[in-house]
């Protein structure tokens, strides 16, 4: 699999995105600037929201990381931008993930660490406080997707689901085809919901295959592009994942043979036992001396006197 953005802005702006193709359009001025400017090395993260809102994390050509941000809710802003007492950034920059619904006035962000959410459908908070214990994770939320009329979805790490998306019945048909299949809830990558368009998200497999619905007509030959590059992508993640573990494993090996003689060794050892047995057998042949081959050289000596 490999790692992707996808998200929908309320006035039909979108940014998506795969470690070899990017596409938006319709951007906020202010981010669309940053997304062609010469400043950026990496882009870490988007999120589109209400009106001009948005977050995008990146990473400069000096390898220093960034946030910037706009209209966004000032409790969120605060977890964003919150410092330590030497004035730096407490936010995992790379790990930031923050995912908005309808007109902004709910959203679940986190940094693979610290975690904020507010104003959660009522069955999604539940779902999410079921699984917190002492201020730790019983089962950290893997994905979290926010939709239309307070519908969403929540896939754990232990890939258990929760979902309310009655505005979204071919996802919600998915899923539970998917429950009922080996492997199928653990399959899903990713998943995004348009929290301002009925019917309208983005669905990723580990595999690398893209599943989408109700793509506002200017964004859907953006995303069959995107088909194709993540495609790609999966597959040459996969292949640097063997190569990885194919060389670890290789690397193990002569530590290995170390430990134990080899096939040759063996053999020699063997070949120099017979050839021993055969000259003491040739020296004793008048006393009449039967030995086997588990008499040491030391006890031969005895017997030899």
């Amino acid at each position: 699999m490999c790692d992707s953005t996808f998200t929908f802005g309320q006035r039909g702006s979108h940014y998506f995105q795969c470690p070899s193709r990017r596409d938006h359009m319709r951007s906020p001025k202010k981010l669309g600037k940053l997304l062609t400017s010469n400043q950026i090395l990496q882009v870490h993260h988007v999120t589109l929201g209400f009106e001009n809102s948005y977050l995008l994390t990146w990473r400069d050509k000096d390898g220093g990381d960034h946030i910037d941000s706009q209209g966004l809710p000032p409790e969120l802003a605060n977890f964003l931008y919150a410092e330590d007492r030497q004035h730096v950034l407490l936010r995992k920059i790379p790990q930031l993930r923050l995912t908005l619904g309808p007109y902004n006035r709910s959203f679940f962000v986190h940094d693979s660490s610290a975690y904020l959410w507010m104003n959660l459908p009522s069955g999604l908070l539940s779902a999410i406080q079921s699984r917190v214990k002492e201020g730790n994770w019983l089962d950290r939320p893997r994905i979290v997707a926010l939709g239309a009329d307070d519908n969403f979805l929540l896939v754990t790490e232990n890939h258990s689901a929760v979902w309310d998306l009655s505005n979204y019945r071919t996802i919600s048909s998915m899923l539970e085809f998917s429950r009922t299949q080996d492997r199928g809830i653990q399959e899903v990558h990713h998943i995004v919901l348009h929290a301002h368009r009925y019917q309208c998200f983005i669905a990723q497999s580990r595999n690398g295959t893209l599943i989408f619905e109700n793509l506002p007509q200017h964004e859907v030959a953006g995303m069959q592009a995107m088909r194709e590059a993540i495609l790609k992508d999966t597959e040459d993640a996969e292949r640097t994942t063997r190569l990885v573990r194919r060389t670890s494993e290789f690397q193990t090996r002569p530590r290995e043979a170390q430990r134990r003689p080899s096939l040759q060794h063996r053999v020699t050892s063997t070949r120099d036992s017979v050839d021993r047995k055969q000259d003491l057998r040739a020296q004793t042949r008048g006393l009449k001396l039967s030995l086997s081959l588990s008499v040491s050289v030391a006890g031969l000596g005895k017997l030899l006197g």
